[in-house]
């Protein structure tokens, strides 16, 4: 049955575009026709087969019920400030009354900053902080487990409950984030 819909929406697509040029010309978003009927396409094949398959099925004329409804959802796509195309892509307001060249905005050159090196920076010092704190071995096991490894508790291979490890990387966690934050010296 899916094969006949997507044959019978080939049929038809070309058409249904002109309606979307229509009606998003009378919108004032001639532009974005092929966007309407293809996001109203989306919607529709998302439908459930029996329903789809049911609108396929019932003619009106020399017309389906998948027509009339895909008429219906192009124009309504079109216009209604309200609709789900308008809703999802809909401009961000804009002042025309602002002159951007009085704003004061700081420009940072994306270029010179490093993330990955920053963060390899960062995790560094926390392998460093982990290193040098007083914790047990199972304690620094369990907060590498979950820390630089992301692993989940549940797959812990030890006896431990997950409450434990919990209260152990939580423990681990503090003292680590008071070193960074200069509470306490080493």
């Amino acid at each position: 049955m899916a094969d006949e819909v997507n044959k019978y929406i080939e049929k038809r697509y070309e058409r249904w575009l002109d309606y979307s040029r229509y009606h998003c010309s009378c919108a004032g978003i001639e532009d974005e026709a092929t966007d309407v009927l293809n996001e109203v396409l989306c919607s529709l094949l998302q439908k459930p087969e029996k329903q789809l398959q049911s609108l396929y099925e019932r003619k009106s004329g020399q017309y389906t019920e998948l027509d009339y409804y895909i008429l219906r959802m192009i124009k309504l796509n079109a216009t209604s400030p309200t609709s789900p195309y308008q809703h999802k892509y809909r401009p961000l307001p804009v002042d025309a009354n602002v002159d951007y060249s009085r704003l004061d905005i700081e420009d940072l050159p994306d270029e010179d900053y490093d993330r990955p090196g920053d963060v390899l920076e960062k995790t560094n010092q926390v392998r460093e902080i982990l290193c040098r704190l007083n914790l047990s071995e199972k304690a620094r096991k369990v907060f590498e487990w979950r820390f630089f490894l992301n692993e989940k508790f549940r797959d812990w291979p030890g006896p431990e409950t997950e409450k434990e490890l919990f209260d152990l990387y939580y423990k681990a966690e503090k003292l680590i984030k008071e070193k960074l934050n200069g509470k306490t010296l080493f």
